[in-house]
């Protein structure tokens, strides 16, 4: 299947915004989906998602209830197959904050919209966000107004409902100046064997914002899930993504933060694991342009039977953005002689007065400590759970919303509960 006849089964679909239609142009005339010619995915072999024959599939979904986070007092704004769905989503709405469908927005809210939207992703010269952008049939436009400390947590939750079902999903989350809320996108699957998500968010953080955004990806073992996340940041704003990958048979998450403004600090953290024959793929920019700013990366990997991970993490230091600190760490174990783990820490940095420093890890469980368990009467297969919840704490520890920390603590659990380790 060529690159036209593969979006040909997309060009149905109706662009809703001005910006959707230059995608459109874009990608049909001369920007291509990469191969593993292209560096940044020479690891991850795409050529297939984009020769398949995707569904849109007409899904009813009656109840959210087995897919909340327990314990999780949340506002959930819910999309199915890409399209609001009004009846899963809860009324209520933090004071302080406007949620609205992007389908739904008019007047001076749609202006604002369009403002931002695609205005920090770059979908001239990347494949999947111009297919996203071209595409999208609605998506969450969230704003915070100035001053607003939300403490009710909000969980954008996507459904990919229906065997090879194509999604395309958008978020733009605006905080505002000085304010302050946590945000949590979680995917999951129904029946989607063999489907295709494609997403893209946009988070802009004004001067002296906090806004944390945890990304929960649980679509299922034969499904691909690929992930656009751009965060923009204003002076002395604060930022923290945490990514955990669940399930997917191929998974890549793009994470790009720009730092435009002093005084910044940005954490980004991840954890993943994979057994079978998952493909787990993370890469990581974050683009230092003004002084006196912190970054701080770690990404923890555990790999199991065949499966294969990825990571490229770049710090780049403009010339004029002096007293950076920026710490890059990816550390990996592999429990299998099968498994894989492709990794490659980079800086980039054009000023001299900064602390920068990155690396990685591969190895195995540390034999020492796994004898030690053992003689205390741990069987193997419980050692190995408990040495590999001690590695992804560092991790974990890092997620501030207590249910979900504990949510992800038990998938871990039960991740390795029957591994032959």
């Amino acid at each position: 299947m060529s690159k036209q006849e593969f979006l040909k089964q997309f060009d149905q679909l109706t662009a809703l915004f001005p910006v959707q239609g230059s995608a459109r142009s874009v990608i049909h005339n001369g920007l291509d989906f990469p191969t593993t010619r292209d560096e940044y995915w020479k690891y991850t072999r795409v050529t297939p998602l984009v020769s398949t024959e995707y569904a849109q599939n007409e899904a009813k979904i009656d109840s959210i209830d087995a897919m909340r986070i327990p314990d999780l007092e949340g506002h959930y704004i819910v999309f199915v197959n890409g399209v609001f769905a009004e009846d899963l989503s809860d009324a209520d709405l933090p004071k302080g904050m406007q949620i609205t469908p992007m389908q739904k927005a008019d007047g001076l809210r749609k202006s604002h919209m369009l403002e931002h939207l695609d205005q920090h992703i770059d979908s001239k010269h990347h494949a999947f966000h111009a297919f996203n952008t071209s595409y999208f049939q609605d998506g969450a436009f969230i704003t915070v107004e100035k001053g607003v400390e939300v403490e009710k947590r909000v969980v954008i939750l996507n459904i990919s409902a229906g065997a090879k079902q194509a999604n395309n999903l958008r978020n733009l989350i605006l905080v505002g100046e000085n304010a302050k809320a946590d945000f949590i996108t979680q995917y999951e699957g129904v029946d989607n064997e063999g489907a295709l998500s494609n997403v893209v968010t946009e988070m802009v953080i004004a001067q002296g914002g906090n806004a944390s955004l945890y990304l929960l990806q649980d679509e299922g073992a034969n499904t691909t899930h690929i992930n656009a996340t751009q965060v923009a940041q204003d002076r002395n704003s604060v930022s923290k993504v945490v990514t955990i990958t669940r399930s997917g048979k191929l998974v890549r998450n793009n994470l790009n933060f720009t730092v435009n403004g002093e005084g910044c600090e940005s954490n980004m953290y991840g954890i993943y694991f994979g057994s079978g024959k998952q493909h787990i793929d993370n890469h990581t920019y974050v683009d230092h342009l003004v002084p006196h700013c912190n970054s701080n990366e770690l990404y923890k990997g555990v790999m199991a039977d065949r499966s294969t991970g990825v990571f490229n993490g770049k710090i780049m230091v403009h010339r004029d953005a002096q007293q950076t600190n920026a710490f890059q760490s990816n550390q990996n174990i592999l429990l299998s002689d099968t498994a894989t783990i492709n990794t490659k820490p980079e800086l980039e940095i054009y000023a001299d007065d900064v602390k920068c420093s990155h690396g990685c890890t591969i190895g195995q469980l540390d034999e020492e400590a796994m004898f030690y368990l053992q003689s205390r009467g741990l069987g193997k297969e419980a050692a190995t759970k408990l040495l590999v919840q001690a590695f992804a704490g560092e991790v974990t520890e890092q997620i501030d919303i207590e249910p979900l920390r504990n949510f992800v603590d038990d998938f871990i659990h039960q991740k390795f509960e029957d591994l032959d380790a």
